[in-house]
């Protein structure tokens, strides 16, 4: 008598091998709690499958799916205009959305600021503004001496910058600190790091519109099961990228950072800016995204950029060969992109994964990446 498998148990069982494969390649990149939290599913799913328990296995199943599906949100804009950073505009006046505005805003991802201090006193001298995240959200906080804090639900670049921004340092004449790093869309880090400012209650700190930066899921098992595809858009670690890790963007305290980029060039092949079009052994790039890129017949594509040697970083890598394990990762917005051309080729340990779709806002964004 012929005994075939269940087709759950051929799922099952080909998911634990990607889980085994993603533990393999990553078990360097992953947290102490990470790698046991996905040690613990494997061993699960593995007593699952010896017990042909369909339930578990779909409970496993689900579990580990939303474990590989990260959400990733876009804090810069050096992929615009396919995927948007977060964008502040300040305004003279306070904005006065009506509620149809405010209700259109929420789906579209448009906040309204207008911050007036409820306090009076100096600002502590030491780390007056600090950033905070929580999840998916930044926001940032303004001490007083006497303890007291004022939130405001922006990042401190956007909370920061005039015109481009919502107009802190504007309205306060704080002096700033560069610290060193760039961001990857090429814009210096910026921080307060000393305040002496006395406020007064009723004083404007900041006001403008804010654009959420996009909000994308990324397939971090898609990978384990087949290449990596030249032209698509994926999310990569920072760690072990010696260019980026010796420039003053690479803080050690904060760790590993996700970069996302558009996997430009695959191992083995030979790649070379010819402005405005990325060369591929020998041609012109074939696929969507770059061929957007280079086009210029859309608003915000203008081709690809050559660089010179006066960078802070190690490397400047207009053309040259991919090794078996190198990857190259260019932003779309090539004019203010920090990527392989300045910090050499993504080594394929770092691959995270590709980004699958925008799930919010509800803009023009929203749905498959290309």
């Amino acid at each position: 008598m012929l005994f075939l498998t269940p087709r759950y148990i051929k799922h099952a069982r080909l998911l634990h091998k990607g889980v085994t494969r993603f533990i393999n390649y990553k078990r360097d990149l992953l947290t102490p709690a990470k790698l046991d939290e996905i040690t613990t599913m494997r061993s699960s799913l593995e007593d699952a499958i010896k017990a042909k328990d369909r339930s578990r296995i779909q409970t496993l199943t689900d579990e580990i799916r939303g474990y590989i599906a990260q959400p990733f949100k876009i804090p810069t804009g050096s992929m615009q205009p396919t995927l948007n950073g977060i964008i502040a505009q300040h305004t003279e006046e306070p904005p006065n959305p009506s509620l149809v505005q405010r209700v259109g805003g929420f789906f579209s991802g448009r906040s309204y600021i207008n911050v007036v201090s409820d306090h009076e006193g100096y600002l502590r001298s030491r780390d007056p503004i600090t950033e905070h995240n929580f999840l998916l959200w930044t926001h940032c906080k303004i001490h007083f001496q006497d303890g007291h804090a004022i939130k405001v639900s922006a990042p401190m670049r956007q909370l920061l910058g005039h015109p481009d921004g919502l107009g802190l340092q504007h309205y306060l004449q704080l002096g700033l600190i560069e610290d060193g790093g760039l961001t990857p869309d090429a814009q210096k880090n910026v921080a307060v790091r000393h305040g002496s400012n006395y406020i007064h209650k009723g004083q404007v700190l900041a006001r403008g519109m804010m654009d959420t930066g996009d909000h994308v899921l990324v397939n971090k098992f898609s990978y384990h099961f087949r290449r990596p595809t030249r032209g698509e858009v994926f999310v990569f670690t920072t760690k072990h990228i010696i260019g980026i890790e010796k420039s003053g963007s690479f803080l050690p305290e904060h760790g590993s950072q996700h970069y996302i980029k558009r996997l430009a060039s695959v191992p083995g092949d030979q790649f070379e800016i010819k402005p405005p079009e990325l060369w591929i052994n020998g041609h012109p790039a074939e696929e969507f995204g770059p061929k957007r890129v280079a086009s210029g017949e859309e608003p915000g594509y203008d081709g690809y950029k050559r660089i010179s040697s006066g960078n802070p970083y190690h490397t400047v890598s207009n053309e040259g060969k991919l090794e078996h394990d190198e990857y190259l990762a260019l932003g779309d917005n090539s004019g203010n992109s920090l990527d392989s051309r300045y910090w050499g080729p993504v080594p394929e340990r770092n691959l995270v994964g590709p980004a699958l779709m925008c799930y919010w806002p509800l803009n023009k964004h929203w749905g498959l990446i290309r």
